[in-house]
């Protein structure tokens, strides 16, 4: 299986959150890990399982972000799966609904993604991290059991 990961990351806990993603993802598949900024369609087009991650900035997508998403060519993920995640801090009530994982996961469909797992958020401590204590490790079981579901069942 070829799996994407794809991030932007401001204070490096989105990228290190990818990495980890990354290492358990490739025991079940050819993974590569690229930024957002890097991106181009011939990559998105090769990949079957792709994973787009963000940090959430004032309970939203951050602002760098939004126009390399608006660049990409509409229906660029048709046929892919896809999951996205983010990193934020540790919101209460009403705000928890507020994530930048759940507004990429709606572009991610709209370009033609096929969503394969809800949004998921890791915390981080503080507002610039490091990730919270367990973080890395829930974010590569994540990785693996989006995989481990998705992967073809090897011929006997």
């Amino acid at each position: 299986m070829k799996v994407l990961i794809v991030y932007f990351s401001r204070f490096g806990n989105t990228r290190l959150a990818a990495e980890v993603m990354a290492e358990a993802a490739s025991s079940n598949g050819d993974v590569q890990v690229q930024a957002f900024a890097e991106l181009t369609p011939e990559v998105l087009r090769a990949a079957e399982l792709g994973l787009f991650g963000t940090p959430t900035h004032r309970m939203n997508l951050p602002e760098e972000l939004r126009p390399l998403l608006a660049g990409l060519p509409k229906g660029c993920l048709r046929g892919t799966a896809v999951a996205a995640f983010d990193t934020s801090y540790k919101m209460n009530g009403f705000l928890t609904r507020m994530t930048a994982a759940k507004k990429l996961d709606r572009k991610l469909r709209r370009l033609g993604g096929k969503r394969v797992a809800r949004p998921e958020t890791f915390i981080v401590s503080g507002r610039e991290g490091p990730l919270a204590e367990g973080e890395l490790a829930r974010a590569r079981a994540w990785a693996a059991a989006l995989v481990r579901e998705l992967a073809p069942v090897p011929l006997s």
